[in-house]
C-alpha cells in the first residue's frame, strides 16, 4: 500500500522534540551510574574521569529537557496541529500570553516542567556542590531518569497489550488517534486546535504552578543530601549544606502554596482561600514535613540531637511530593478533587517511582541506622530544643493526619480489589473535618513556638534568669490575654476553642517581639526564625477574622420560584436576585446589575454598589466586574470568576452563583429562540399598531390576555447593540419601537438590529424582559431599506473649493480635502492616492450635516467610496477631481423612506435579564496575606543569614 505524503506537516520541531527526549533519558542515566562509580571511588585515582563523565552527562541531559521544551513551545507558537500536545492545549484565539500556561496544563507539560527546574537545581550542585557532588547529583540524575521515562512514550513487551511507557509530547495527532480524517493528504486543512481552558486562562496560571513545581522539585535537594550522607556515612556534615536547601525550598513551597491561595481567592469562586481540596492538601503535607525538617536540622546543629529526626524528615518531604504525584496524575481523585488531572496509564511507573525511592531510602536508613549518632542523654524539658523537637512532630501528626484523610480513595480502591461490594469511606465535609483537627495542630504549635522563646533565659545562669523568665512569660501571658479580649469585641469567636486558638496566636507574636526587642536588640541579621513565627501568629488571627468570621451579606427572602434551579433554600439564603438596573437593598448597599458583555468565552458583569449614610448621602460609589467563563462550546460554564473591593480592614467579595437557564447555554438558547413564536407587524412611523396576546401558564388552567401598542419611532443607519460590532462594508440599521401594555402604563423601547454583511443577513433581536417579549427586524426589510445601487439615480454636480451648489432642497459647500480620510469601507494599501472632500450639506429644515465621500487611484484605477447621509436619504459619491480647473465631480442620488418596517414580535420569551450574585466581607483578610507572606519571608531572611555567613567565614579563612 503507497504510504500517504502528508501536506504541509512541519516534522522537524518533532524530531528535534524526540531526540531531546532520549538525550534527556539517557544522560540522565549515564550522569546516575557515572556520578554512582565516582561516589564508591571517591578515594581512587578514578575518581576524577568518573566524575567528569557524570558532569558532561548531567549537562548533556540538561541540553536535552531544554531542547525539549525550545521545540514544544515552537510548535504551540506556530500552532502546528500536527502534534497532538499542541492540538490538544493550543487554538487561534489563544493570546500568547497564555502559550507558557498551556505547555504547563497538560501531564506532559507538567512533568518537564519539574525536570526543568531539577536541571537547573542539579546545575547549581554541579558547579558549588564540592565534596557533595557526586553522591546528591547520583540521586538527581536518579531522579531524573525515572521522570524521564513518563516522556518516553514507547512500547515494550509482545502480544496484543505491551507495556506503554510514558506519553510523549511530540507524538504526533495521527500517531495517537486511528481516525478516517488521516487518510487525507491535506487533514491540517481540516482541523483546529482546542485551546487552553478558558478557567485557566488566567495570569495566575503562569505564575502559579512555575512556583509550586519549583518548591516541588527543591525538597529533591535535601533528600539528596540525607542520601548522601546515609551513603557515605557523614551523617552530621551533611546537614550544614542541607539546611540553605531546605530554607528555600520551605520559602519557594510556602509561597507556591500562598499564590494558590491567592488565586482561589481573586480568580476562582471557592469564596474563600482553602478549601481543604486534595490538590491543596498533597501540596501543604510535604511544606510541613520540611518546616519539621529544618527545626529537627537546628536542633542537630545545636546539640547534636535530632540527626536521625532530619533524615527522616528531608526523606519524606521529597517522598510526599512523588506520593502526591501519584495521588493527583492516576486519576484515583478523579472524583473527589477539581483539579487532579485524568487518568493517562501512567499508575504503575508512578507506583514504581515512589517504591524505587521509598525503598532506597527506608533502606538506607535501616542499614546505617545504628551508625547515625544519637546522644544517649535525652534533651531536658526545659530546654529550647526539647520543644522545637516536640513541635516537629507535631507537624508530624498534621501531616500524617491530612495525607490519611486525603488517601482514602487509595484506600477504597485497594479494599474494593479484595472485596467489589466494599462502599468506601468518604469525607462528607472536608473543611470541618480538617479544621476540627488541625485547629488543634495550630493551639500547640502556637503555644511551643512562643514558650520556646523564653526558654532562652535557661542558657546561662538560670537561678539569676529565673525571675526576668516569670515576669517576661507572665507578661507575655496577660499581654495575649488582653489582645485576645479586645479582639473578641471586634470579631465573633463562637466557641472557647476558637478562643484558644487565638490566644496561641497572640502568645507567638508577643513571644517573639519580646525575643527581638529584649534578646536579639536589634541584630536583625539572625530573626528569620522570629519573622516566621510571628507570621504564622498573624496568620491565625487572620484565619480567624476572615475566615471564621466572613459575612454573608447578599441574601434575598423574596426569591422568585425557579430562578434558582432546584428551588435551593439555603441557596436562596446567601444570594440575591438583581435585574438589570433595577436598585435593590442589600445590606448597607445599594446595589445594581448595569449590564453585562460578552468577549470571546467571558461574559463580564457590571455590578454597581453605594453605600449610604444615615441622612441618605451616598458616602461610596464603586463597580465590581465578576466574570462567567463558557467553555468551548458555549454549552456549559466552566466557571465564574470573582471581583473584590479591598479595604484596609476588608474585602468585599462578588462572584455570580447563577444565572438563568438561556445565559447558561448557549445551544439551549438557540433552541430556545426556534421554538419562539414569532408575529409579523408591518409598521408605519409614527402610526401605532396593537398586537393581542394571549399567555397560557404551565401546569395552570390559567389564561392571560394582553394586548401591546408598538409604534415605529425612528430608523437608525448607525445601529447600536450589544452583540453587533460593525466591520467595513456593513449595510445596517435598527429600529427604534416605543411599546406601552394593556395592563401597564409604563413605556418601554427596544432597538433591534439587522445586517446585511456580503452575501450574509444576520438580525439581532432585542427582548424587553419586563414583558417578556423579543423584538426582531425580519430579513424582508433589507431590500425595503437599502435601495440597491443600480436602482438609485444619480446626478452631476461640479464645484470648486469654496463653492455652495444647490441640489434639489439642498445646499451643498466644498470646504477643502482631506489627504489622510477614513472611512469604515475603506482600508489604505500601499500605494494607493486618497483624498477625500469635505462637505457640508444643509437641508430644508436648516440643519447642517458633514459628509466626506472619497475619491482614490488604486493600481492605476480610479475608484471612489460612497458615503450616505440617513437623516436626508442622501447618496454621494466622488468620482471626479480635475487638478487643473480645481473642480471636483461629485454624484448625487436619494433613496426613498419604505412605506414600512416589517418586525416579529414573540410574546413567549423568558426572561433573561436577571443575575444571582453572591457577596460577603472578609473582615481582616489583610492581616492573613501579611502573617502569611511574613512567614515566608523569615524563611528567604535565613537563607540570606545562612549564605552571608557562609561567605563570611570563606573570606576569613
Amino acid at each position: 500500500m503507497e504510504k500517504i505524503q502528508y501536506i504541509g506537516e512541519t516534522l522537524l520541531p518533532g524530531q528535534i522534540g524526540q531526540l531531546g527526549v532520549l538525550l534527556a533519558f539517557v544522560g540522565a542515566l549515564l550522569s546516575m551510574v557515572a556520578y554512582w562509580f565516582a561516589t564508591q571511588r571517591r578515594e581512587s585515582a578514578e575518581f576524577d574521569s568518573w566524575r567528569s563523565i557524570g558532569r558532561y552527562a548531567f549537562l548533556a541531559h540538561g541540553l536535552g529537557i531544554f531542547a525539549l521544551i525550545g521545540a514544544l513551545l515552537y510548535a504551540m507558537i506556530n500552532q502546528l496541529y500536527e502534534y497532538q500536545y499542541v492540538q490538544a492545549h493550543v487554538s487561534e484565539e489563544l493570546p500568547m500570553k497564555f502559550i507558557f500556561s498551556a505547555l504547563w496544563e497538560g501531564q506532559e507539560g507538567s512533568f518537564l516542567l519539574w525536570m526543568f527546574w531539577h536541571v537547573l537545581l542539579g546545575f547549581v550542585l554541579l558547579f558549588n556542590g564540592k565534596t557533595w557532588e557526586t553522591p546528591t547529583l547520583t540521586v538527581i540524575a536518579a531522579i531524573q531518569a525515572v521522570l524521564a521515562t513518563m516522556l518516553l512514550g514507547i512500547y515494550v513487551g509482545f502480544g496484543d497489550e505491551p507495556a506503554k511507557f510514558g506519553s510523549n509530547p511530540m507524538l504526533l495527532l495521527r500517531q495517537t488517534i486511528d481516525a478516517p480524517i488521516f487518510a487525507q493528504a491535506d487533514y491540517l486543512k481540516l482541523i483546529k486546535g482546542n485551546g487552553l481552558n478558558p478557567a485557566l486562562q488566567n495570569y495566575w496560571m503562569t505564575i502559579h504552578p512555575p512556583t509550586l513545581f519549583l518548591g516541588f522539585a527543591s525538597t529533591a535537594i535535601p533528600f539528596a543530601f540525607a542520601i548522601a550522607g546515609l551513603w557515605t556515612k557523614r551523617h552530621v556534615e551533611w546537614l550544614k549544606p542541607a539546611l540553605p536547601w531546605a530554607l528555600f525550598c520551605g520559602s519557594i513551597l510556602g509561597i507556591g502554596i500562598l499564590m494558590g491561595s491567592a488565586w482561589a481567592y481573586e480568580a476562582l469562586n471557592f469564596g474563600g482561600y482553602w478549601a481543604w481540596d486534595p490538590v491543596e492538601n498533597t501540596s501543604l503535607v510535604p511544606w510541613l514535613l520540611i518546616v519539621a525538617g529544618v527545626h529537627t536540622n537546628l536542633i542537630s546543629k545545636a546539640t547534636g540531637h535530632s540527626v536521625r529526626s532530619s533524615y527522616i524528615f528531608y526523606l519524606l518531604g521529597f517522598l510526599l511530593v512523588v506520593y502526591s504525584t501519584f495521588l493527583t496524575r492516576s486519576g484515583v481523585l478523579g472524583e473527589t478533587s477539581v483539579h487532579a488531572f485524568t487518568e493517562m496509564g501512567l499508575e504503575n511507573q508512578l507506583i514504581l517511582f515512589i517504591s524505587a525511592f521509598t525503598l532506597t531510602g527506608l533502606g538506607l536508613m535501616i542499614w546505617r541506622w545504628r551508625e547515625i549518632p544519637h546522644p544517649k542523654s535525652e534533651e531536658h524539658t526545659t530546654s529550647k530544643e526539647f520543644w522545637m523537637f516536640i513541635g516537629t512532630l507535631i507537624l508530624l501528626f498534621s501531616a500524617v493526619l491530612i495525607t490519611g484523610s486525603t488517601s482514602l480513595p487509595v484506600y477504597n480502591k485497594i479494599m474494593q480489589v479484595f472485596n467489589p461490594a466494599f462502599q468506601g469511606k468518604v469525607i462528607t465535609e472536608p473543611v470541618a473535618h480538617f479544621n476540627k483537627y488541625q485547629l488543634w495542630i495550630a493551639v500547640f504549635i502556637g503555644y511551643f513556638s512562643g514558650f520556646a522563646q523564653f526558654l532562652r533565659f535557661r542558657e546561662n545562669n538560670w537561678s539569676k534568669n529565673a525571675m526576668r523568665f516569670a515576669i517576661h512569660l507572665g507578661a507575655g501571658l496577660g499581654i495575649a490575654a488582653v489582645l485576645t479580649y479586645l479582639s473578641s469585641l471586634l470579631i465573633n469567636l463562637h466557641t472557647w476553642q476558637y478562643t484558644l486558638l487565638t490566644f496561641s496566636a497572640y502568645f507567638t507574636i508577643v513571644s517573639n517581639l519580646d525575643y527581638l526587642i529584649t534578646h536579639l536588640r536589634g541584630k536583625l541579621k539572625i530573626a528569620g526564625s522570629a519573622f516566621s513565627h510571628i507570621g504564622f501568629g498573624l496568620m491565625i488571627v487572620g484565619i480567624m477574622a476572615s475566615g471564621v468570621n466572613r459575612k454573608i451579606i447578599s441574601s434575598n427572602a423574596f426569591l422568585m420560584d425557579g430562578l434558582i434551579a432546584g428551588g435551593d433554600e439555603e441557596l436562596s439564603k446567601k444570594n440575591i436576585t438583581l435585574f438589570r438596573n433595577v436598585p435593590t437593598m442589600m445590606q448597607d448597599y445599594l446595589v445594581t446589575f448595569k449590564k453585562d458583555t460578552l468577549e470571546h468565552f467571558t461574559r463580564t458583569y457590571t455590578v454597581n454598589y453605594q453605600r449610604k449614610n444615615k441622612k441618605g448621602k451616598v458616602v461610596e460609589d464603586f463597580n465590581l466586574y465578576p466574570t462567567i467563563l463558557y467553555d468551548k462550546s458555549f454549552t456549559k460554564i466552566a466557571t465564574s470568576n470573582p471581583d473584590t473591593r479591598h479595604y484596609v480592614l476588608k474585602d468585599v467579595f462578588t462572584h455570580i452563583s447563577a444565572l438563568p437557564e438561556v445565559e447558561q447555554n448557549f445551544e439551549l438558547k438557540k433552541q430556545r429562540e426556534e421554538e419562539l413564536k414569532y408575529k409579523t407587524l408591518n409598521l408605519e412611523q409614527g402610526r401605532t399598531q396593537i398586537l393581542h396576546d394571549t399567555l397560557d401558564v404551565e401546569n395552570q388552567d390559567t389564561v392571560f390576555r394582553r394586548t401591546f401598542q408598538i409604534s415605529l419611532e425612528s430608523i437608525s443607519r448607525n445601529p447600536v447593540h450589544h452583540e453587533y460590532k460593525p466591520e467595513p462594508g456593513d449595510l445596517a440599521f435598527s429600529t427604534k419601537l416605543k411599546i406601552r401594555r394593556s395592563d401597564d402604563d409604563s413605556v418601554y423601547y427596544a432597538n433591534p438590529v439587522i445586517l446585511l454583511r456580503g452575501q450574509l443577513i444576520y438580525t439581532y433581536p432585542d427582548q424587553v424582559d419586563d414583558l417578556s417579549a423579543k423584538f426582531k427586524i425580519s430579513q424582508d426589510a433589507i431590500e425595503k431599506v437599502f435601495a440597491l445601487e443600480n436602482q438609485l439615480k444619480y446626478e452631476n454636480l461640479n464645484l470648486r473649493q469654496g463653492d455652495v451648489g444647490q441640489w434639489q432642497d439642498l445646499k451643498i459647500r466644498f470646504t477643502g480635502f482631506n489627504k489622510a480620510p477614513e472611512h469604515p469601507d475603506y482600508s489604505r494599501k500601499e500605494g494607493d492616492l486618497a483624498v477625500g472632500a469635505k462637505l457640508d450639506i444643509t437641508g430644508p429644515d436648516g440643519k447642517t450635516y458633514h459628509a466626506e465621500p472619497i475619491f482614490l487611484i488604486r493600481e492605476q484605477q480610479p475608484l471612489n467610496v460612497k458615503v450616505e447621509v440617513p437623516e436626508l436619504g442622501l447618496n454621494v459619491r466622488f468620482p471626479l477631481l480635475d487638478p487643473g480647473k480645481e473642480t471636483i465631480q461629485l454624484m448625487l442620488a436619494k433613496s426613498t423612506a419604505p412605506s414600512s418596517i416589517p418586525v416579529e414580535v414573540a410574546t413567549d420569551a423568558l426572561p433573561s435579564n436577571y443575575i444571582v450574585l453572591e457577596a460577603m466581607e472578609f473582615p481582616g483578610i489583610n492581616v492573613f496575606w501579611f502573617g502569611s507572606l511574613l512567614m515566608m519571608f523569615g524563611l528567604g531572611f535565613s537563607i540570606w543569614n545562612r549564605m552571608s555567613t557562609r561567605r563570611s567565614g570563606e573570606s576569613l579563612a
